[in-house]
């Protein structure tokens, strides 16, 4: 049963995180678009995170199916790296530190953010 929390919370935040690409497609730079998603999914990820960890007593099904499953099907640290490594090898130092330093400062900071108010 705790491996099919996972599955499914896994297959419910993989789903969200592909509607986050499809969402932001009208966008003409495609590296742009991909990493603009992936962003937004590891901030809104980082931020659920924080904010299911400052729950007292969580169910530990629920807890699997929503941190580790869940969670971990939204966010990306494959894909943020990969995303990361395209842009420097245009060239595009700037954009590549910046992305990496976006994502690292606004996810810590939504993770923290989320864990402050759940505990309000």
């Amino acid at each position: 049963m705790n491996a099919l929390a996972v599955a499914l919370g896994g297959a419910l935040g993989s789903l969200l995180r592909w509607s986050f690409s499809l969402l932001l497609r009208r966008v003409d730079a495609p590296l742009f678009t991909a990493s603009a998603a992936t962003l937004l999914a590891n901030i809104a990820a980082a931020a659920t995170l924080g904010y299911l960890m400052a729950r007292p007593n969580p169910d530990a099904r629920l807890q699997l199916a929503l941190v580790t499953g869940f969670c971990g099907g939204f966010s990306t640290m494959s894909t943020f790296s990969w995303e990361a490594l395209e842009w420097a090898k245009s060239g595009s130092w700037l954009a590549a530190f910046s992305y990496v330093a976006a994502t690292l400062v606004l996810s810590l900071g939504a993770a923290a953010a989320a864990y402050a108010l759940a505990n309000k």
